[in-house]
């Protein structure tokens, strides 16, 4: 989905931190005559983009996701510990033959297990420093 920004700053070579826009009805084109639009979002949303058109602090730009890497750790995120769910209450119940209570346990267990390369996948995913976003054109 393509979307507004402003550029805030330059973080590097060829990267930039872009704050992004609400939709707004006017998209923005009124130049900020309009008494009730403002060329600041009242909550800032800050990201970084791939800056690849050389846009400047201050330039109005339109944005789109960088596309590839959003969608599957995403979905490993979520699905591994619902997989240790699964597995904790198959282990306690077919293979140690245990009350169905403590084969719960087990898969609470198997859950939490789940939850820790999870986290620490969302928090290395967290830690990158790879742009989120793509700079496609200047609009002024």
């Amino acid at each position: 989905m393509v979307q507004n920004a402003i550029v805030k700053k330059i973080v590097g070579e060829g990267v930039a931190e872009v704050s992004l826009l609400r939709q707004m009805e006017c998209g923005l084109h009124c130049d900020g005559a309009c008494a009730g639009c403002s060329a600041k979002p009242p909550q800032e949303i800050l990201a970084l983009a791939a800056n690849s058109i050389g846009a400047k602090p201050g330039d109005f730009v339109e944005v789109e996701p960088a596309g590839g890497h959003n969608i599957s750790p995403s979905v490993a995120v979520f699905l591994l510990p619902c997989v240790g769910l699964g597995l904790g209450y198959a282990l306690g119940a077919n293979l140690l033959h245990l009350s169905e209570l403590a084969a719960m346990a087990t898969a609470a267990l198997g859950l939490a297990a789940g939850f820790v390369p999870a986290l620490l996948m969302d928090r290395a995913i967290a830690r990158s420093k790879a742009p989120e976003f793509s700079i496609l054109k200047r609009l002024r």
